[in-house]
């Protein structure tokens, strides 16, 4: 679908890490909205607030750097949160298409050695099946639909500008633009299933160049319905933070 966009153009601002693009639109666009999914939307503030409740509690379950959370679910606002979470911890975010059959998700939850995993409602009794298979998983958090336990566990977990400011404080004194933040898992190559991992650079200069192909304002809104396994949904996302627009993200049916 293609973006709203409003009269007003300006130069996208130049950002290094994936956390100074929040940082920025608090600065300059704080009620601004950043993400719009179901019939609900968030503000920058509100962003925030929800992505520092995340690193918080993904701090809770003693993530050291370098090591992963996960998502196994259809789109949602959960993808978005939890890789800037993990990207102001100096940790790695991987998303993983809910469409792999069960051989390839096993093994992309267990050579990524995710920790924490973010599982849509829908496919929580599958991962329960895989059992001792999964090597690495030591929490679940069921994420939409009646068990849904992301809000309450985001809701449990403060916003503590301590705790902010020390994951960021580890991230920065180690952490390096060309560390990996972000692997993709999709079932939609064009030779089958494929892995892809990015850097805060790489992530960055895809996005710069989604810009540069397109005019993206603060106040526009785009809506993206491709799945966000795909390197270019993703970059379409960070494209439209990066100039300060909305994203409606639509669910995958």
């Amino acid at each position: 679908m293609p973006a709203t966009q409003s009269p007003e153009t300006r130069d996208p601002v130049e950002f290094h890490w994936l956390g100074d693009i929040v940082r920025v639109n608090l600065d300059e666009n704080a009620r601004g909205t950043v993400l719009a999914y179901g019939g609900d939307e968030w503000s920058w503030t509100e962003f925030d607030s929800r992505m520092r409740k995340c690193v918080t509690g993904i701090r809770s379950d003693r993530l050291q750097r370098g090591q992963r959370v996960a998502v196994l679910a259809r789109n949602h606002p959960v993808h978005i949160e939890t890789l800037f979470a993990a990207s102001n911890m100096g940790l790695v975010c991987t998303w993983i298409d809910w469409r792999l059959d069960r051989a390839h998700v096993i093994r992309a939850l267990n050579e990524s050695e995710a920790r924490i995993l973010f599982v849509g409602d829908e496919f929580v009794g599958e991962v329960e099946d895989y059992g001792l298979e999964l090597a690495t998983v030591i929490s679940t958090i069921t994420v939409g639909g009646h068990e849904d336990e992301y809000e309450e566990w985001l809701e449990t977990h403060e916003t503590h500008e301590s705790l902010m400011s020390s994951a960021r404080e580890v991230a920065a004194s180690t952490g390096r633009l060309d560390d990996p933040v972000l692997r993709l898992y999709s079932s939609l190559g064009k030779k089958g299933p494929t892995r892809g991992e990015y850097t805060h650079r790489a992530l960055l200069a895809s996005a710069s160049q989604t810009l540069r192909r397109k005019s993206l304002s603060r106040g526009d809104i785009e809506a993206i319905d491709g799945p966000m396994t795909l390197h270019e949904s993703a970059v379409r996302v960070l494209a439209n933070m990066s100039a300060g627009a909305g994203t409606v993200l639509v669910r995958e049916g």
